[in-house]
């Protein structure tokens, strides 16, 4: 007969099992989907487009792509604020509904200059988007399975980012760039009626106390945080790389089947949610750390050293599985050092060092393209992913063991 020493033992090390597929979970990744379908169909378009149709110019092409990350970092601060404090439910169907909206600017835009507005005012709402739907999965999602829950429901943005692509390629073809933007507009409209169906907790509030400058601080940025933040965009920057100059370093090597890169990233990516997140749930949050970082360091120095098609090809598997755990790994890590009332600084928190990191390594990739070549590029993502790994230990890792909160199994 076991001890209750022995049951209290075996609860830390297996936590009590609690629904996960619930009616609201399903409609929250039916809405991350219908978002990545719509936003990632557009993508590989629109350069095409730019480039052909419009004649725009190199230079303006590199802001028109660029700049809704820039508009991001810039909104999501004030979403976090607002989320924080404010009907998140409300929050995330109006955000969506705006996102919607965006898409037909670029069916009514002429030229480089309304392509850039239209681009910067969509990076604004996909700020307001990656903050408030990210919350509001944290807060459907029991406690102690965040880490499965997060990675599913990550996982479906995965989807759209693979077959977004391959749909918008296919519609532009077909039909021509107008039905394309009407087409993403249609998919989030659809998604806005799958979120307009969660239903949210409402957010319990404390009675009003003066706040402190450090305290309104925190409504927008998680300080923290923000050891681990730094953790993330040194990681991060080998994605803006692999983004921008993955094909590019397939067809410099001559490889026949360059855009194959980016269907076996999300393979890996879609691989790696299945099993990681329950792992994340059972706290190994320190080895998954380290695991998903000498991944992305070895796959990046593979690409570096050996521009072989199967190692170009493997690397690609092996980064999309190694980001498949980063992503929910870290942001579980941040998620569990703050309290209900400040998810929304967490998720600003950690897209905002997402998006600094990959912004940086799409920039300065270019750079080392221009100075050095593709293979030096990667191979600096690969030294950043090492010293990422060297950082956790020293630092990251410390920092979240003193501050994360107690998780509740309910």
């Amino acid at each position: 007969m076991k001890s209750s020493r022995d049951i209290l033992i075996a609860q830390q090390i297996a936590p009590p099992k609690v629904p996960l597929w619930t009616r609201d979970y399903i409609l929250a990744c039916a809405a991350n989907l219908m978002m990545g379908l719509a936003f990632f169909e557009l993508m590989p378009v629109l350069p095409i487009y730019l480039t052909g149709t419009m004649q725009v110019s190199p230079t303006w092409l590199g802001w028109i792509m660029a700049i809704y990350v820039i508009a991001a970092i810039v909104s999501r601060p004030y979403f976090a604020q607002k989320v924080d404090s404010g009907d998140r439910k409300k929050i995330y169907v109006t955000v969506y509904i705006l996102l919607a909206l965006s898409f037909a600017g670029y069916a009514f835009a002429v030229g480089a200059v309304a392509f850039f507005l239209t681009r910067f005012v969509q990076g604004l709402i996909w700020g307001g988007m990656t903050t408030s739907g990210p919350t509001v999965a944290a807060d459907i999602i029991p406690p102690s399975r965040r880490g499965e829950g997060l990675g599913f429901c990550g996982m479906m943005m995965t989807l759209g980012m693979c077959i977004g692509p391959i749909v918008g390629l296919n519609v532009y073809e077909l039909a021509g760039f107008e039905a394309l933007t009407w087409s993403s507009l249609i998919l989030c409209f659809i998604g806005v009626g799958f979120a307009s169906m969660i239903r949210v907790p409402k957010l319990i509030r404390q009675e009003a106390v003066q706040e402190t400058p450090k305290k309104v601080l925190d409504r927008l940025v998680l300080r923290v945080g923000i050891p681990i933040a730094i953790n993330v965009m040194m990681a991060s920057f080998s994605n803006g790389v692999v983004a921008v100059y993955s094909a590019l370093y397939g067809q410099m090597h001559g490889f026949t089947y360059a855009g194959l890169f980016y269907a076996l990233m999300g393979a890996g990516m879609v691989i790696s949610r299945i099993g990681s997140g329950r792992q994340i749930d059972r706290g190994r949050v320190a080895e998954l750390s380290v695991i998903s970082l000498v991944i992305l360091t070895l796959s990046f120095s593979a690409l570096a050293l050996f521009p072989i098609a199967w190692v170009y090809y493997t690397s690609a598997v092996a980064i999309g599985f190694g980001y498949g755990i980063f992503v929910p790994t870290f942001q579980t890590m941040k998620l569990n050092m703050a309290d209900r009332g400040h998810r929304g600084a967490v998720n600003s928190t950690f897209f905002t060092a997402y998006d600094i990191g990959i912004g940086a390594g799409m920039f300065f990739g270019g750079k080392i393209y221009a100075w050095l070549g593709l293979d030096w590029a990667f191979g600096v993502s690969a030294i950043l992913n090492f010293i990422a790994i060297i950082y956790f230990y020293q630092i990251s890792h410390n920092h979240y063991r003193k501050n994360k909160l107690g998780v509740d199994y309910d």
